[in-house]
Parts: C-alpha cells; sequence; structure tokens
C-alpha cells in the first residue's frame, strides 16, 4: 500500500510521517521545513504501508516550489490512499486543501491534528461532522503524543480497506472559501481562549530588533564560554593519546609513522577537538529557537531589507542556517519562492561565519581585546557586531547579483507565523546532536584526514633544507602583505579549503614552523601566534576569516543544488573578492594612520 501525506505548512504532518515511519525526517516550527517528498514505510498487520511526506501546502494550483512538487506528484502517481493532515486550531485554513482533494482522490483520510493544542484553546472540534460533509474517515490526533501514531495507523489500515469512492464533480474554486468558512462554524462552533500574545514583544516596533540582537549575543556568550573547557579537555585526551599511538605503529617505518600519526591522526584530532564541543552548543540553542517559532518571526523582521535587496524573509531563514554549516544553508535556499531569489541565497550564504570559523574568530577577538584576553562577554558582543556585518554585506551583495546578473523575477513572500510553543528538550537535544553535530562533523573528519597527510608532507619534505610549508608560505608574502596579512597566514586559508576548522591549527603550525597540528598546540602554538600577532593584523585576518571561499562540502553542495559549474565558481568568487577588498582598504587606512 502506498499512501500519501500531504496538508498546510507547519500542521505536524513531518512529525507525524516520522513516528509512523521511526524516519528521522526533519521537522521544525515554521512554514516550509519539508522541501523533497521523503519517504518511508512501517509494517501493520503483516501489511507493509510505504509512505510518501510531500511539502506544506495550502492548495494545489498555485506557484510556489512546494505547490508544484505536491501537485505533480499526485498527477503522476496513483497512491492508494491520500491523508491529508488539517490543523483543529485553524479548520477554516485547513478545509480548503481538504476539499480540493475530495475530487480528486479515490480514497481520502482526514487527520485532524493538533488536538491537544485545540483542548488548551477550549476547542471541540466535531470529527463526526467533517465525516458527513467531506465523505471521507476522521482520525483526530496529537502528533507529540505516542498514541496517536498506533490510532493513526489503524485509521490508515481501515481506510486502505475501503472500497474506492466514486469520481465526484470538482467544487468550484471560488466556492471553497466560503464553504470552509461554513464547515468550520459548523465542526467548531467555539471561540478559542484568549492568551497572552508574545509577538508583541517579539514583533514589537521597539522591542523587536533589540531582542534579536540580544538572543543572538546570548547565543555567542553560551557557545564561547561554555566550548573552553569541553574544548581543552578533549584535546588534552587525544594528546594522550597521540603519545602512545606512535608506540604503537613503532615497527612500521618512520615516515609513515609520522604521516598517520602526526598527519592523519593530528589533524583529525584537532578538528574534532576545535569544532565538536562549539556544535554540541550552537545548535541546540539554535534549535530551540527554531521549535519554539522564533525564526519565521527573525524572517518578518527581515522581510523588509531583504525586500529593498530583491529577495525576501525567508532568506533570512537560510542565513541562521549557514551560522551553524554554510552546506546546511545553501541546501536550506530551496524554501525561497522564486529561482532567482534562490541562487541569490545560495551565492550569498557562505558571506555568513559558519561554526567552523568561530574558533579562530574567537582567538582573533582575543588579539583585539588586548593581551590575547578571552573575555566571554567582550568576544561575545565582538562576534555579534561581527555578525550584523555579515548581514550588512549579505543585503548589498543580494541588491547587487538581484540588479545585475539575477535581474526580474520580483520575489513574494508568503509565511505563516507559526504559534509559539513549548520545546521538545528530548527532541531537540536528538535532532541537533544526530541530525546536525555527528552529521557534520562525519562530514569534517572525512576531509581532514587526507588533508592531514597532505599538510605533513608538506611539512615535512624539504627543499634546499627548508620545509616546502615554509617556502609556499614565503611565496606568499608579497600578495598577503597587500591584504594585511602574513604569508603563512594566507597559506593557511588556501590549506584549509578543505575545512574551515583546520584555519586555526594550520596558523599555528606554519608561524611557528612546527612539523606536527598535535605538538603543543594547546600548551603553547594559539598564545604564542596570539601574543606576536599585531592588532591590525588580527582586523585584516578576522575579516578574511569572516569573507573567503567557502569550504569544500559547501563548494560541493553549491555544485550539486544549482547543477552549474558557472553559479559555483562565482559562490567561490564573490566572499572572496569581498574578503579582498575589505582587507586591502582597512589595510591601507591603517597602515595610512599608523
Amino acid at each position: 500500500m502506498t499512501i500519501c501525506f500531504t496538508g498546510n505548512p507547519n500542521v505536524g504532518k513531518s512529525t507525524l510521517f516520522n513516528a509512523l515511519t521511526g524516519l528521522h525526517q526533519h521537522t521544525g516550527n515554521w512554514t516550509g521545513k519539508t522541501v523533497d517528498p521523503a519517504r518511508g514505510h512501517w509494517v501493520w498487520r503483516g501489511v507493509r504501508y510505504d509512505a510518501v511526506d510531500l511539502p506544506g501546502v495550502y492548495h494545489l494550483a498555485g506557484g510556489t516550489p512546494e505547490e508544484r512538487i505536491a501537485a505533480d506528484y499526485l498527477r503522476a502517481h496513483s497512491p492508494d490512499l491520500v491523508v491529508v493532515i488539517l490543523d483543529a486550531t485553524a479548520l477554516e485554513r485547513s478545509l480548503p486543501l481538504a476539499m480540493e482533494l475530495q475530487s480528486r482522490c479515490r480514497r481520502l483520510l482526514i487527520c485532524l491534528n493538533l488536538m491537544d493544542e485545540a483542548e488548551r484553546l477550549g476547542l471541540q472540534p466535531r470529527t463526526d461532522v467533517l465525516e458527513r460533509a467531506l465523505d471521507a474517515p476522521v482520525a483526530a490526533t496529537a502528533a507529540t503524543r505516542r498514541s496517536s501514531a498506533r490510532a493513526l495507523r489503524a485509521a490508515i489500515a481501515e481506510a486502505c480497506a475501503s472500497p474506492l469512492r466514486p469520481a465526484g464533480g470538482e467544487i468550484p474554486a471560488e466556492m471553497i472559501p466560503a464553504l470552509a468558512e461554513a464547515l468550520s462554524a459548523l465542526a467548531c462552533p467555539e471561540t478559542p481562549k484568549p492568551r497572552h500574545d508574545p509577538d508583541r514583544i517579539a514583533l514589537g516596533r521597539w522591542t523587536a530588533y533589540p531582542l534579536v540582537l540580544l538572543l543572538l549575543f546570548l547565543i555567542f556568550f553560551l557557545t564561547v564560554s561554555g566550548a573552553n573547557l569541553p574544548s581543552a579537555l578533549l584535546e588534552r585526551g587525544f594528546s594522550r593519546l597521540g603519545e602512545v599511538l606512535p608506540r604503537l605503529l613503532r615497527a612500521w617505518p618512520a615516515w609513515l609513522r609520522g604521516l598517520l600519526a602526526d598527519g592523519v591522526y593530528g589533524t583529525t584530532a584537532k578538528v574534532v577537538a576545535v569544532m565538536l564541543p562549539p556544535m554540541a552548543i550552537f545548535f541546540p540553542l539554535f534549535t530551540l529557537l527554531e521549535d519554539f517559532g522564533y525564526l519565521p518571526r527573525v524572517a518578518l523582521l527581515l522581510d523588509r531589507p531583504f525586500a529593498c535587496a530583491g529577495s525576501c524573509g525567508r532568506q533570512g531563514i537560510t542565513m541562521c542556517m549557514g551560522c551553524g554549516c554554510n552546506a546546511v544553508g545553501v541546501m536550506g535556499c530551496r524554501i525561497l519562492p522564486g529561482e532567482k531569489q534562490r541562487l541569490a541565497a545560495i551565492l550569498t550564504n557562505s558571506l555568513m561565519p559558519c561554526n567552523g570559523r568561530f574558533s579562530t574568530l574567537i582567538l582573533l577577538c582575543g588579539v583585539l581585546l588586548g593581551g590575547g584576553g578571552q573575555s566571554p562577554l567582550a568576544t561575545a558582543a565582538i562576534l555579534t557586531v561581527i555578525t550584523l556585518l555579515s548581514v550588512l554585506v549579505t543585503l548589498g551583495v543580494t541588491k547587487l547579483l538581484r540588479a545585475t546578473v539575477l535581474k526580474g523575477q520580483e520575489a513574494r513572500f508568503v509565511l505563516e507565523l507559526p504559534p509559539f510553543r513549548r520545546p521538545q528538550l528530548g527532541r531537540i537535544l536528538l535532532r541537533s546532536v544526530l541530525d546536525r553535530t555527528l552529521k557534520i562533523l562525519a562530514r569534517a573528519v572525512t576531509v581532514a584526514a587526507p588533508a592531514g597527510a597532505l599538510i605533513w608532507l608538506l611539512a615535512n619534505c624539504r627543499v634546499s633544507g627548508q620545509p616546502l610549508l615554509m617556502l609556499l608560505a614565503a611565496r606568499l608574502e608579497p600578495a598577503a602583505a597587500l591584504l594585511g596579512l602574513s604569508g603563512a597566514l594566507l597559506l593557511a586559508f588556501v590549506l584549509s579549503f578543505p575545512a574551515n576548522e583546520l584555519l586555526l591549527p594550520l596558523a599555528v603550525l606554519i608561524t611557528t614552523a612546527g612539523s606536527s597540528l598535535s605538538a603543543g598546540f594547546a600548551a603553547a602554538g594559539a598564545p604564542a601566534l596570539a601574543n606576536g600577532m599585531p592588532p591590525l593584523t588580527a582586523l585584516c585576518a578576522a575579516l578574511f576569516t569572516l569573507f573567503h571561499w567557502p569550504c569544500s562540502t559547501t563548494v560541493l553542495t553549491i555544485r550539486r543544488e544549482t547543477g552549474s559549474l558557472r553559479w559555483t565558481l562565482l559562490a567561490i568568487l564573490i566572499p572572496t573578492a569581498v574578503g579582498v577588498f575589505l582587507c586591502a582598504a582597512v589595510h591601507a587606512v591603517g597602515a595610512w594612520l599608523l
């Protein structure tokens, strides 16, 4: 049996799909999380049910990507049963889609979801009225309750065993709104209880933007202050294991032992130690805001500035996703309504600092604060300012793209604000750890291991008595001087292309003329790099950390999402050009003032 799930955005469709199939389709408290059909299955009483989760839509005749995907699937396939999910707290909004499907589907099951929220509002939707009016069985569920999955499985099995409905006449589109309003009044005549409206603060004229800045500052403060100790403990543990590894490999040739222990293991261990603790803090905090329903408010607040730039507020959500990982942000650009807006968002997503750049930015913030200090409050404040600079540059570059190579196709912003919901802490931890932290970490490790081998070879192969690493750094010195950097720093940027997490350990390795990424890093490497760096160089390094070519994972994601080498090269060129221009300008002004 093939079961197709459809419904309005943000009605718990993917949550029910996950509960039935056991999958971990990414869900969130905002419109547009599902952008491609997801597939899964379950077995109930000896029968296998193959399920397809379609993107959320309001109707099937629109022009958004989600509506086209849903309509094309239903047109090209003939599922045994279509399950349409309705919002029990907003029947008038949900019913038009059910009425459209009523005339198209030979078997239809109405799933009246969010019954728990309806009860809290004092609403009691009558399933018998809906059954008679829509001529289809109705199952009442609350997606967050386990019992709902069992009841829905039984209702689906019963609906699949029922005879096919006779093909009915299609309801004229102009009559559907009035019919939905009348049926909603019959099925749920109660008036919802009045409740406090948090949007008076979240979207208030004088409180909205200060609240965004405050939450951004708190996320950075908690990430910076909470990641230091776990990172140091991880590095200490990896260092001890790194001391044992050469002894285990003592029978192997010295060069192979060094390649594996210092190169592959040292680099991978450093990436994990630097990357894991901030991600383990940042992603749960980000997911908490997402589950609470705050991200759509950010999109709404950013809609006006993005509309001036030729895009729409949904690009603000993809920017937030890019703060965790630019590759994830690029994939999230699918939620934008138009092809040109989507391309503009993809090309500019790397202008936002990803998690892999935070460790370098934190160290450089210490240099800018003087004496290499690491005050979490001051560091979080500087990171907030840096993020605001990224947003402004993103707006400017988006406007330039929409006025030139991506001209035309005006943006259309339709985004329903979901209700604020109590976050489910267990699901937040599970999703942020499994779906984000570990997946991104695994991707970074697979890149860091071969990169470590290459870096070790460059650090240990000598020409005229000099390591190749030092010779390459010397060759880059003239170009680096124009940007206010050193040749060692510029080479670190080049060699960290596989993963941004490599940047800081590479800068230490090349600057201190070391031969191993794991040798004495925590004890002497990073402080030595910070204490010997002039503030102007630190400022230029921070700007270039913020704006330079995306990492290899993001580049491959851009290539897959756009299907074009031309757009991929432009996505590499744009942040690099911004970084070169800003660094050269800051260095020239700083040199003139000094």
